[in-house]
């Protein structure tokens, strides 16, 4: 079958099965070989990962020596974090349900704010006007505003290729922020008590320049990788009628990274269409799940596209700039 096959009137209409057979039997097969299950000791060690650098920038904050070293410490640790916390939110299984709560501790992440923003992400990724994550005007324009009829701010939008990487550094702010106001207007006491205590952690034992300083550095580290994959790619309308196979390979690009910590650092987001295809694999897993994937989909007619990270940087960076000179 070709990419353009689709019997569904939009994306996630149907059971992926019923809308496209062969990427079920696709899905069994990861299903059958164990693909999905939890592996022990990788949990404990990426969970020991972020633990270690929470510990280590609070031991160096609290020193008073080395606010910067404390910074980058809790900075990495947050955006790793980050990582960790949509691993979980995505998870099955009793241990991703005991830690569905970790983003909000570690990094003051509402997980049903976070939950409905992401499940739009996935079952509508790129589609124009249910995608929050590229509908970021007026700080981000995607898209030309004639196309998507959304008021345009051409004072901003000129400058965005220079401010839109610097910028990402709020991503952090910004979350936080829906994250308090989300607890609030849902009066739920449970994460409203966890936000307490994240808070109480944060203002009180760290430092405020460390706090606010590694609170910028976690978000420009997740900000400017965490979109990256998608926002150059295919931006697409609901009323186009493709199927949620066919979304999934138009709208992302994979990252090539070396192997350590260029690896580490972009969280299995380098991994991005393997992630959305089968979204409660456990990221650790993706590498291998990759050429798999890849020989699917040249057997079926879908393009798997991959680009080294400096490529898709400088990709989100151009596409800023093109429809900056608008």
């Amino acid at each position: 079958s070709s990419s353009s096959s689709s019997s569904s009137s939009s994306p996630n209409m149907k059971p992926t099965g019923e809308a496209n057979p062969e990427f079920a039997v696709l899905r069994r097969q990861f299903e059958d070989e164990g693909w999905f299950k939890r592996d022990p000791v990788k949990e404990a060690s990426v969970l020991g990962q972020v633990l270690g650098l929470y510990a280590v920038g609070q031991y160096l904050a609290n020193t008073g020596d080395h606010p910067v070293l404390a910074a980058v410490s809790l900075g990495l640790g947050m955006q790793q974090a980050g990582w960790l916390a949509h691993d979980y939110i995505h998870g099955r299984g009793p241990w991703c349900n005991a830690m569905r709560s970790f983003g909000l501790l570690t990094n003051g992440f509402s997980c049903e704010w976070w939950q409905h923003k992401h499940n739009l992400h996935h079952a509508f990724t790129n589609i124009d006007g249910r995608d929050g994550d590229i509908k970021l005007e007026p700080l981000y324009f995607l898209s030309d505003p004639a196309e998507t009829g959304r008021p345009d701010n051409p004072a901003m939008r000129k400058w965005q290729h220079i401010y839109g990487y610097p910028l990402y550094a709020l991503t952090y702010l910004l979350w936080r922020r829906h994250s308090v106001v989300s607890a609030l207007q849902r009066s739920d006491n449970k994460e409203g008590m966890l936000l307490a205590a994240h808070y109480a952690w944060l203002l009180l034992c760290i430092p405020p320049p460390v706090a606010l300083a590694s609170t910028l550095l976690g978000g420009f580290l997740v900000g400017s990788i965490v979109t990256a994959t998608h926002q150059t790619e295919e931006i697409m309308f609901e009323a186009d009628g493709a199927e949620f196979v066919d979304v999934q390979f138009r709208s992302t690009r994979e990252a090539d990274v070396a192997p350590g910590l260029e690896r580490w650092l972009w969280g299995g987001m380098d991994t991005q269409l393997v992630h959305h295809l089968f979204p409660t694999m456990p990221r650790y897993r993706h590498h291998e799940a990759r050429p798999i994937v890849q020989a699917w989909a040249k057997q079926h007619g879908y393009d798997f596209r991959i680009s080294s990270s400096t490529e898709i940087l400088s990709k989100n960076f151009n596409h800023l700039k093109a429809l900056a000179d608008l």
